[in-house]
């Protein structure tokens, strides 16, 4: 989630509006900050210095470059060597196999999902500026030819080529290396295991070791924001106030900590944890936001935000132990701003309940006892303030769906039906009875899947659904939103495309498109029929099955410069998740460079494996969050 902002429902996203330019010389960068700051506080009085950039689906922010001019240069330079030397990684797929390999120039293409399970692996899509009907495909395990079939074409818009066709692979039913072969080009390779859905789940994990803050155990670092156990509360009546907010995670490529990415995290690691018999692992990051979400209140203060956003984002990549002696006292101390009947928070404390709730799930009865307390806290916090948060870096337009979770999940953990009355009623006002369907989804923007999959009884292994009274609307409901997936995966004239994404062509398509397969895997349990080749196509997009040939994380899915403070300390962020292919202009609107289109790329989709971009490149908690989630339901 990446301070990103929220698509409209139609698919149709708000700009974002320019960024700053780069300095000219000393003086103008002198004076340019002094009037940005000035700027800023005039316009988010109670967040000072707020910079944004997009955020979800609807808010915008900016966000300064933290390259100078010279980095830039050299980066240039670099790149230019690079190209003249080999093509780009992103963009030329390598697979020394039978057949010819596809390059970027050529006529055909074949893409594959990097890894699957037995059985379960998503069809090739083919693509090419010639007609496919009646192309014929083999699959091979080494020189064997496995199996063979016919191309199926795909309506959907196939940019940047004219036509596309799926090859299904399901006769691949024992672990091997595969490759697919048509018209003597062949895929790369596919890595057929029996656990691989349960190692891409476990790989999305590294983004909550790396951003551990506080004295939380970190492999890439040691303690970090130890001052923020003396945070000085920056807006409301309870201003100058001292709170401890030490912990928790850093929310993305920079070291800002958010109630609502890290409620957002937690409830999808528990889930993740639930729907998995192995769950340790999963677990134990899960208990670091549970850890803090629980330090959040204090005394009738609910926090929203830790840190600065103008002094963490100027600061540039850096080790986060070095804040606590920065010369910069909004480094050195940072601020932390709280919900307010001004700034607004049902979203933000009705995350936190729903999170909270289904921690206590897997408590002993005292302990229980004593989160779901602090649920009910944050869920009265939300109906007290009636309205979203208003910050920085995720501006969203609607809380009902996020107290539909928190009501859901308190029900689940207390057994009142209260709650399972009042988290439909919720449900229904949140999607208009479903009627609003492309509203169902689980993206921390729009959280309705959560709760009508709860009421339903198909969230976790094993769970009784609510009352039939309740249970019905909300499985029909849910049905309703996994329609409107499957629409998106195969039949949307204007958003769908041929290589299966379950979303949007837009800033955080990869997020969206893990959301839209957790939906089409719930719906599916709640009885959707078709919801599972839909689910199987998105989840191919996500493993390399797309343009780019690319598995949407970095490191074990060939993107080798995720946008992270990690640059800093040279260590590597193998398996966190990207943004992913957004809008040529939203990408161009953020830089001080121009992209060009490369060979795969299109005006609604682009994506080059760029350090410096955070619109593509940018990795946080709230993007690995929801692809856990995905393969945890779906492995086995």
């Amino acid at each position: 989630m990446t301070c990103q902002s929220r698509e409209l429902s139609a698919a149709t996203s708000a700009r974002p509006r320019p960024a700053l330019p780069p300095v000219m010389s000393a003086v103008f960068f002198m004076s340019t900050m002094v009037e940005l700051e000035v700027n800023l506080k005039s316009r988010l009085s109670s967040e000072p210095g707020a910079d944004r950039r997009p955020g979800g689906q609807h808010g915008l922010m900016i966000r300064r470059r933290r390259a100078t001019r010279v980095l830039l240069v050299v980066v240039a330079l670099s790149t230019l060597v690079a190209c003249m030397e080999e093509p780009s990684r992103g963009h030329t797929p390598v697979s020394e196999t039978v057949g010819s390999v596809d390059q970027a120039a050529g006529p055909l293409v074949v893409r594959v999902a990097s890894t699957a399970e037995p059985g379960r692996v998503p069809p090739a899509v083919v693509a090419s500026d010639e007609a496919l009907g009646g192309t014929g495909y083999e699959v091979r395990r080494g020189q064997t030819v496995v199996a063979d079939g016919e191309l199926e074409p795909v309506e959907a818009p196939a940019a940047p080529w004219a036509h596309a066709a799926l090859a299904d692979l399901a006769a691949i039913d024992e672990p091997g290396s595969y490759t697919v072969v048509v018209d003597g080009t062949t895929s790369s390779t596919i890595e057929v295991a029996d656990d691989a859905y349960r190692d891409v789940l476990l790989s999305t994990l590294t983004i909550f070791d790396s951003n551990a803050d506080g004295n939380e155990p970190s492999s890439f670092h040691r303690p970090s924001h130890l001052n923020d156990v003396r945070s000085r509360i920056a807006n409301g009546p309870r201003k100058g106030e001292r709170i401890d907010v030490e912990g928790g995670w850093m929310d993305a490529g920079d070291q800002l900590k958010f109630t609502v990415t890290t409620a957002y995290s937690t409830l999808m690691l528990e889930l993740a944890g639930a729907n998995q018999g192995d769950r340790d692992g999963i677990l134990d990051a899960s208990r670091i936001g549970v850890r803090w979400l629980m330090k959040a209140r204090r005394r009738g203060v609910f926090v929203a935000q830790v840190g600065h956003t103008n002094a963490d984002h100027n600061a540039g990549f850096r080790d986060p132990t070095v804040d606590d002696t920065s010369d910069d006292p909004r480094r050195r101390v940072r601020p932390s701003y709280v919900l307010t009947k001004e700034s607004g928070g049902s979203d933000v404390a009705a995350a936190v309940a729903g999170a909270l709730a289904n921690a206590s799930l897997r408590l002993g009865v005292v302990r229980r006892q004593r989160v779901v307390r602090e649920a009910e806290s944050w869920l009265a916090e939300a109906q007290r303030l009636r309205k979203v948060w208003r910050n920085c870096c995720y501006q969203q337009d609607s809380w009902r769906d996020d107290v539909a979770v928190a009501q859901a999940s308190l029900w689940r953990a207390t057994g009142k039906r209260s709650y399972a009355h009042a988290a439909l009623a919720s449900l229904e006002r949140a999607t208009s009875d479903g009627e609003e369907n492309w509203l169902v989804a689980a993206d921390s923007y729009q959280m309705s899947a959560i709760a009508a999959a709860e009421l339903c009884g198909v969230l976790r292994p094993g769970d009784a659904p609510a009352p039939a009274a309740v249970s019905g609307p909300a499985c029909r409901i849910l049905r309703a939103g996994g329609a409107a997936w499957i629409y998106q995966v195969d039949d949307d004239p204007e958003n769908s495309t041929a290589f299966g994404r379950a979303g949007y062509a837009q800033w955080a398509s990869v997020r969206q498109s893990e959301s839209g397969a957790i939906v089409l895997e719930l719906a599916g349990r709640a009885g959707l029929e078709d919801a599972a080749p839909a689910l199987l196509r998105a989840t191919g997009w996500f493993l390399g099955a797309n343009p780019w040939q690319l598995r949407w994380q970095a490191e074990v899915g060939d993107v080798e410069h995720p946008y992270h403070w990690v640059q800093a300390v040279g260590r590597e962020l193998s398996g966190a998740v990207v943004g992913g292919p957004a809008p040529l202009g939203d990408i161009n609107d953020n830089r001080e460079d121009d992209v060009a289109l490369g060979p795969f790329d299109t005006e609604d989709q682009t994506y080059q494996d760029l350090a410096d971009d955070y619109v593509m490149n940018e990795v946080g908690i709230g993007y690995s969050a929801p692809a856990a989630l995905h393969f945890a339901l779906i492995s086995d």
